[in-house]
């Protein structure tokens, strides 16, 4: 399960990631980049200079100008940074899109920065795990292995990633193997895809195991946002062949949220990218 969280704004999307000038760096992997987003603006409106290329990297909870940690392991953890990144490109009145672990960081900003965005998206996102629903699944181990110990769940990321740096098809080919037929079809035939996820496999961040370890940390706690006082549009999306995060988490967050809207993918898996343009349509209206 990997965490993004983007930032979008538009009539009609065209996409792109954005290299974000100014204090907001969190060790790229390629020195003199700063904090890469996935923006969704009209071409030619685009503040920073845009380019096709990887998906965005984690924001890490402290890392940015405002030195916020948040005072509880929550989604909240990393809010103030993205209030930040916000007011300084310019984006106010933004929707927030948190894709997957990212899903919960999007929905703290509905609740937190309701005087800058407009509405706020999960696609295949994390639901609150406690109190437990009856509903959710067991925990999966790596949930289990964070929540006694960050430290352990950063050896074991390590561990993965060591092992997809030494042999990236193999590791690319076990990885699909877990995934629903969807996402698995995807890696296999989109080359695009494929190949950044090797590219990934080969060129990890040095920071990669412990963010991803304190993902599962966060997840792991009692929320310390409600969801019922949701203040602006939620679009909550799953598909139903997840297995990454199974449906159940959708209608939970959905069941918590008087304001969400539920978008149940029929034959969905965890990714997704057949549904984008839906997904950005549920937010951004049609030109006429």
């Amino acid at each position: 399960m990997t965490s993004y969280v983007g930032i979008t704004r538009a009539l009609r999307p065209g996409y792109f990631t954005a290299s974000v000038p100014g204090p907001y760096r969190t060790k790229p992997r390629q020195p003199g980049r700063g904090t890469r987003l996935t923006f969704s603006i009209p071409p030619g409106e685009a503040r920073t200079e845009g380019r096709r290329s990887r998906p965005p990297g984690p924001i890490s909870p402290g890392a940015g100008p405002t030195g916020h940690a948040g005072r509880w392991p929550a989604p909240d953890s990393s809010v103030p940074d993205l209030g930040e990144l916000i007011r300084h490109t310019g984006l106010a009145g933004c929707a927030v899109v948190g894709l997957s672990g990212g899903g919960p960081t999007a929905l703290a900003c509905g609740l937190l920065l309701a005087d800058q965005v407009t509405a706020v998206v999960t696609v295949a996102g994390a639901a609150p795990l406690v109190p437990r629903d009856p509903r959710l699944p067991p925990d999966r181990l790596m949930i289990k292995t964070a929540r006694c110990s960050q430290a352990a769940a950063c050896a074991l990321f390590a561990a993965i990633l060591r092992a997809g740096r030494i042999r990236p098809e193999q590791a690319l080919r076990r990885f699909a193997a877990l995934l629903a037929k969807p996402d698995a079809g995807l890696i296999r035939d989109e080359a695009g895809l494929r190949d950044g996820f090797l590219d990934d496999l080969r060129h990890p961040s040095p920071t990669a195991a412990r963010a991803a370890a304190r993902d599962f940390w966060l997840f792991a706690p009692r929320w310390d946002i409600d969801l019922a006082g949701m203040p602006v549009p939620a679009h909550i999306w799953h598909g139903t062949q997840d297995r990454n995060v199974p449906v159940a988490h959708a209608h939970v967050i959905a069941a918590r949220c008087p304001a969400a809207r539920l978008h149940i993918v029929d034959g969905g898996g965890h990714l997704l990218l057949s549904d984008l343009e839906r997904i950005m349509d549920s937010i951004t209206p049609r030109r006429r």
